[in-house]
């Protein structure tokens, strides 16, 4: 089951109906990311999964299946897996990375996730917001297929020095659509 993060001591915080902590006064979007990296340590390598809400094609969800088994196994213990907590791609990953103790499911403020697996963290007022601070928060960002808002978080990751790792085969905004950011898309 899908647990709250529990309450960072250095910051305000209170405990919403959602059932997760979030800050008591508005914060901006940077110190929001700040607390979320806070949150998920600051040794740890922070892999931000994103991608479509609906599989496009079935080998996909397989990748996206498999990618989470190896990813989960290989990568050590400070490695961190961020979702936005959305279905499809984010689901699939979660689903499938252990067992879900390295997962956690940014959200805005006053909602939870649905599928159950990982750890929910607030953080944001609404979509917008939560877009901006996954974007702040990943030092890798892996994504599979996606569309418009896949792109805006990798333009936003990728210009800020974070390893943006597309799997091109996959399609959509992963293989160049929707103004992906070109530099992403060669071979690291």
């Amino acid at each position: 089951a899908a647990r709250a993060a529990p309450a960072p001591t250095d910051v305000p915080m209170v405990w919403g109906l959602s059932g997760s902590w979030h800050t008591s006064e508005k914060e901006s979007v940077m110190e929001a990311a700040e607390r979320v990296k806070r949150t998920l340590g600051r040794d740890a390598c922070i892999v931000c999964i994103s991608g479509e809400s609906e599989f496009r094609n079935a080998d996909s969800k397989l990748l996206v299946e498999a990618m989470a088994v190896k990813l989960g196994a290989v990568l050590g213990l400070k490695a961190k897996f961020v979702t936005g907590g959305m279905a499809g791609v984010q689901e699939t990953f979660a689903s499938h990375c252990g067992d879900g103790s390295r997962v956690w499911n940014l959200l805005p403020v006053g909602q939870t996730c649905s599928y159950g697996r990982g750890t929910d963290i607030c953080a944001g007022t609404d979509l917008d917001e939560l877009r901006a601070i996954f974007g702040l928060v990943g030092d890798v960002y892996i994504t599979v297929e996606g569309g418009p808002s896949v792109s805006l978080e990798a333009k936003d990751a990728h210009a800020r020095g974070a390893l943006v790792l597309p799997v091109r085969r996959t399609g959509g905004a992963s293989n160049g659509m929707y103004e992906f950011p070109w530099a992403a898309l060669q071979k690291p």
